[in-house]
């Protein structure tokens, strides 16, 4: 059995086959086995003559093999990024080096094999229980499980390849508060999943990594913005949910941070570097600074400038469409508006949106009290009527409906989510540099988690309980719902019955799924309910 995998650093394809492994032979300092005479190895082998030297060689070269070294593969792949930002607690713990300076052991390569038990089967892999390659073993009894990729020698997690895999990348616009957003996130990952029936196993280091490298709490300095010449470490999970009987389905999902400057700096160059963390997602998270709208900026007391948003999506539409202004991007875009508590942004809601945002996420329940794998749009529904108009505002020189009309044009797949990672009091103390701001008050997050949990609905992890009301589909114009879809070839007829026994037949191209009317997007014409 062969499994196909993707690295989730450099997106190249391999099979289980081809992974390489980071040795726990490590050796460190100096070895002294050759005498101090010697030069080196060479010098060694051309003027000794002892009865031991062939001893003496193999320990040389078997040290020199397995020694602390640069493993220039990967250093290669982290360069472009500033250098890398893996840590592993575990090795800083027992004090060993960094787990990148390991040897990679290749075992394809006839002179690494040298160093490798032979398996029963005659081969040097030894696989888990599902037929998966997860370790080999060194002659001298080490078992080697650390696999990497074979492209850019980055970690795999274990058993990483064995389940279908997401990538969702979370990219924050300048002031969005991305960092406390995901920390916050990450924090809570695993009751933000069970809340639609999911159990998120951690398989990974980097989300309790970044976790305790961005801490957020009651009067203590707020993390700062990731650097956007900087590659964060994918964190992963498995999502782990219920089947038919007794059987479960497991999915990777695996989360990028990626700072919004990098799309809006003018820089193609860092946009390059960081192009294949969106063109190959299967879903985005875009947060945005309420003062990036000019409708709130132009009333606040905070001047700050702020990047325009639309730069950042007219961008990344240039980069997931190759140049061809005709096509629009698939990849579901959850578009949320951050720091929905502040007051700024409060006063621009109506009364009935203020009340929505208070609540926490609700799950759906079934009879025996369980939250079952279902995204419940009835709620969110209403929150998103109410972001539609919002984002559609009037003004001519405000910028929503500019962002809201090249959202309808150049993208397929969106949505709008309002949400606040803090929900109280930001202060600021210090002066230049050293000034911080730090939250005051209990810190109570509300509905960071709607737009991941939209997603796990987009990638198919989970259901709804009433069709999602997209910003971009038409209105109903029976019931005003936007739960409207297009109808299919077979289905774009329709008779009314205009008398007793009388009827005409009309074409149809559109319905609804909340009031099931039917209709002409070019003509209007409805076919109510109860109509053939």
């Amino acid at each position: 059995m062969s499994y196909d995998i993707t690295c989730p650093y450099c997106f190249e394809h391999f099979r289980d086959e081809d992974v390489m492994f980071r040795s726990e032979k490590i050796n460190q300092g100096d070895p002294h086995i050759i005498p101090d005479e010697y030069d080196d190895l060479d010098d060694f082998i051309a003027r000794y003559h002892g009865p031991d030297k062939e001893a003496l060689v193999f320990r040389q070269a078997d040290w020199d093999f397995f020694a602390e070294g640069e493993d220039e593969v990967y250093e290669a792949f982290w360069k472009r990024y500033n250098g890398t930002t893996e840590t592993n607690y575990a090795d800083k713990v027992l004090n060993l080096p960094p787990a990148y300076r390991r040897r990679v052991l290749n075992p394809s390569d006839p002179h690494h094999q040298t160093y490798l038990a032979v398996q029963p089967d005659g081969g040097y892999f030894i696989r888990d229980n599902q037929g998966m390659v997860a370790q080999v073993q060194l002659l001298t009894g080490e078992h080697c499980n650390r696999r990497v990729c074979p492209h850019c020698h980055n970690p795999l997690p274990d058993g990483y390849g064995k389940n279908t895999v997401k990538f969702v990348t979370v990219i924050g616009i300048t002031g969005s508060g991305k960092t406390v957003y995901l920390s916050q996130l990450l924090r809570k990952m695993q009751n933000y999943a069970a809340l639609v029936g999911l159990s998120a196993i951690v398989n990974a280091p980097s989300a309790r990594v970044f976790v305790e490298s961005n801490v957020v709490a009651d009067r203590k300095p707020l993390p700062g913005s990731t650097p956007a010449n900087r590659l964060q470490q994918p964190i992963f999970y498995e999502m782990v949910r219920n089947s038919e009987g007794s059987q479960k389905v497991s999915n990777t999902f695996v989360l990028y941070d990626v700072a919004g400057e990098v799309f809006s700096s003018g820089d193609n160059t860092l946009v390059n570097r960081f192009a294949p963390y969106v063109e190959h997602a299967d879903g985005v998270i875009v947060l945005i600074d309420p003062l990036q709208f000019d409708i709130i900026s132009s009333a606040s007391r905070n001047k700050k400038a702020l990047v325009d948003p639309t730069i950042v999506f007219d961008t990344i539409h240039t980069l997931i469409s190759h140049g061809d202004q005709n096509r629009k991007c698939d990849i579901p875009f959850a578009v949320c508006i951050s720091k929905d508590d502040t007051g700024d942004f409060q006063q621009v809601l109506s009364q009935n949106m203020r009340t929505l945002l208070l609540k926490d996420v609700s799950s759906v329940r079934d009879n025996n009290g369980f939250a079952v794998p279902i995204f419940n749009a009835a709620e969110y529904n209403a929150i998103l009527r109410e972001l539609t108009d919002f984002m559609q505002g009037p003004n001519v020189n405000d910028n929503r409906m500019a962002l809201a009309t090249l959202l309808h044009n150049n993208y397929s797949r969106y949505s709008f989510f309002a949400i606040t990672a803090l929900g109280c009091e930001v202060e600021e103390s210090g002066e230049g540099v050293q000034k911080y701001q730090y939250p005051v008050g209990p810190v109570i997050p509300r509905r960071i988690e709607e737009p991941l949990l939209w997603l796990f609905h987009c990638l198919g992890y989970i259901g709804v309980n009433q069709p999602i009301e997209y910003p971009y589909n038409p209105r109903c114009p029976n019931c005003g719902s936007r739960a409207t879809f297009p109808l299919p070839e077979d289905e774009r007829t329709a008779r009314i019955r205009e008398g007793f026994l009388r009827s005409r037949t009309v074409n149809v191209d559109a319905g609804c799924a909340a009031c099931w009317s039917r209709w002409n997007l070019q003509t209007g014409e409805i076919v109510p309910p109860g109509n053939k």
